[in-house]
């Protein structure tokens, strides 16, 4: 325990609904926890930008929010930012075009002024987390944006796992738990890690994620609400049909009715203002079909994903001590009643403060100062159906390197395939295909590294065709351990 050393790490949740913004200090007292609240002093950051169709000042946060049907009519409304990271997206705005890069990193920007006017304080430097599924071009992305508004990263950490780790000490019995599964799912990814506790230490067995969240949930329940509208009104004219603005008045409208259910099962009104050539309507969302509704995509994506977390830590829901729900979509009943049906009741936690829990945790976790160590080998599977050894379990971690390693054909072929996988070859990273002249014991060079933000790159070259040939492949979805003796003491509560 380092108790005696002082230390500050701001931590930030890059979510698709909210931004959460921790601070995390500790001295000779122990640890402070700072929250900084967003615009108006309520909740996180509002992660929406409003960009106008005709070029101009961009609008951002809560304003955009509590303006969105205004703004629809003139701006583009990008209320799922993380979801442009990564992507091919583009927004064109006058002479402008932005990237999603280029949004995400406006507003940071924002969200880093907004933070050094209100709270005095100067977001130099941050840790940062990522949904499980953030394929490596997002996550490069991600870090390029938050360099370019101004802020170093110091740490990364897969979302579920981060809220493990803010979560912890929250409840003494959470100590005594020996597996543990976490769901945060969010406005766009579900994110899942079901990680081994042993002492001080915090075993990913497997980390798994899906594009699916309470964005898409919203979207179905308007496509559902937009044909009953056009059975009522008698308007021949399809969702996909209406304008920008007019799509993003429902939606609105049906995450609204959406966030009522979970407090309430009495039908929800959904009111329209001059909706396209609907002109002022409204129609009725009864609970019965809210659940028809997203009970298919429960299934489907969510149910599905628990599944194949478990199946890949070789786990089946009987062993499991505890499942920690997180992350605002966790609260839908239909979800929380199947997810309490598959493991019981007595083992779901619903921790609180849920909305900064992720932006806590990866700043605890950079706080700890430890080296984020490989929970499984990634290695190259060979003829004879052994796995040849890149990074090696317990000994490589954040910021490894291996290579040059040679490899040989051992048949006459002109290509060789390279597959990637763990030490007992149940999971298939992914694949890698290097032209080759065919001939036995053709030598080929392979040399690796993992990055911070948990991908490892791995390149193979071919001098035999050429000195410049060369190919590379980028593997996410890497399991790591974390020790937390290093863990600051707490000083305040949550």
């Amino acid at each position: 325990m380092k108790s005696a050393k002082s230390l500050s790490i701001i931590g930030i949740d890059f979510g698709t609904t909210n931004t959460a913004v921790v601070r995390i200090v500790q001295d000779d007292g122990g640890r402070i926890h700072t929250e900084y609240l967003g615009e108006n002093g309520v909740g996180p950051f509002a992660s929406v930008i409003a960009i106008p169709k005709e070029g101009g000042k961009l609008v951002f946060g809560r304003e955009v929010r509590e303006r969105r049907l205004e703004l629809s009519d003139t701006h583009y409304i990008i209320s799922s930012l993380k979801t442009y990271i990564g992507s091919d997206k583009e927004i064109v705005s006058g002479k402008n075009r932005y990237s999603g890069e280029d949004v995400t990193c406006a507003f940071l920007k924002y969200l880093r002024k907004n933070i050094q006017k209100n709270y005095k304080l100067d977001i130099k430097d941050a840790a940062l987390a990522f949904p499980v599924d953030f394929s490596a071009k997002a996550r490069r992305a991600l870090k390029r944006a938050a360099e370019k508004a101004g802020i170093r990263l110091s740490g990364f950490s897969v979302e579920s796992t981060a809220a493990y780790i803010a979560n912890r000490n929250n409840e003494e019995i959470y100590k005594a738990y020996r597996r543990v599964m976490i769901i945060d799912w969010g406005g766009g990814t579900l994110d899942i890690s079901v990680l081994d506790l042993q002492g001080t230490r915090v075993y990913e067995n497997s980390v798994y994620g899906e594009r699916i969240g309470g964005d898409d949930i919203d979207l179905e329940i308007a496509y559902r609400m937009h044909a009953r509208l056009s059975a009522n009104y008698e308007v021949d004219l399809s969702f996909d049909e209406m304008d920008a603005g007019n799509k993003d008045k429902l939606i609105s409208a049906c995450e609204k009715a959406k966030i009522g259910f979970s407090f309430s099962e009495e039908d929800a009104v959904i009111a329209l203002k001059k909706y396209g050539p609907f002109g002022d309507a409204e129609v009725t969302l009864s609970y019965s079909t809210f659940k028809d509704i997203v009970i298919p995509i429960i299934k489907s994506k969510a149910l599905k994903a628990i599944s194949n977390a478990m199946k890949s830590a070789q786990v089946s829901a009987s062993g499991m001590d505890a499942v920690i729900m997180a992350g605002g979509s966790s609260g839908l009943k239909p979800f929380a009643h199947a997810v309490a049906n598959i493991f019981g009741s007595d083992k779901i936690i619903l921790p609180e403060n849920t909305a900064w829990s992720v932006a806590a945790g990866v700043a605890l976790l950079t706080a700890t100062e430890g080296e984020y160590m490989l929970n499984d080998d990634l290695g190259v599977l060979m003829s004879d159906g052994t796995v040849y050894p890149v990074f090696k379990k317990n000994n490589d971690c954040v910021g490894s390197k291996a290579g040059p390693i040679n490899f040989s054909l051992t048949e006459d072929t002109q290509n060789a395939h390279f597959i990637f996988t763990n030490k007992d070859n149940t999971i298939v990273y992914g694949k890698l295909n290097i032209n080759a002249k065919g001939f036995l014991q053709e030598n080929m060079q392979l040399a690796a590294k993992i990055d911070q933000d948990q991908t490892a790159t791995v390149f193979v070259r071919n001098r035999y065709m050429g000195e410049d040939y060369n190919k590379k492949i980028e593997i996410n979805r890497l399991t790591f351990y974390y020790d937390l003796a290093g863990l600051p003491e707490e000083a305040d509560e949550f």
